[in-house]
């Protein structure tokens, strides 16, 4: 079984997110989000950045929607700092995969 896998829901146009899921204890499903405003106040929370293929940076803020676990966790941030850090090298590998597939595409559209 795969660690993470990917969700959106391309229904609403309003939103904009991606949903990491985390399907190992501890089970989370963690958002990836390019718009940090909309993160609420209280979420354990981290900024990352990617540069994509045209050379362009953009700030991911990723953040808990939801975190189970069955260990007695005394610091919940202490475990879950190194999940979303987890989560982004996986989501970042994920974004230069899409980067390198669009490229692809548009060379292969051109030619």
């Amino acid at each position: 079984m795969h660690k993470f896998i990917l969700g959106e829901n391309p229904m609403r146009p309003d939103d904009h997110s991606c949903y990491i899921i985390h399907l190992l204890n501890p089970i989370a499903i963690i958002v990836a989000t390019l718009q940090p405003k909309r993160v609420p106040a209280s979420a354990i929370k981290k900024t990352y950045y990617y540069k994509d293929s045209e050379g362009l940076t953009e700030e991911w803020t990723l953040y808990f929607h939801h975190l189970f676990t069955t260990d007695f966790i005394t610091e919940p941030e202490k475990q879950a700092m190194p999940l979303l850090d987890k989560a982004f090298r996986w989501y970042r590998a994920y974004l230069e995969w899409e980067d390198k597939n669009i490229d692809m595409d548009n060379y292969a559209q051109e030619n």
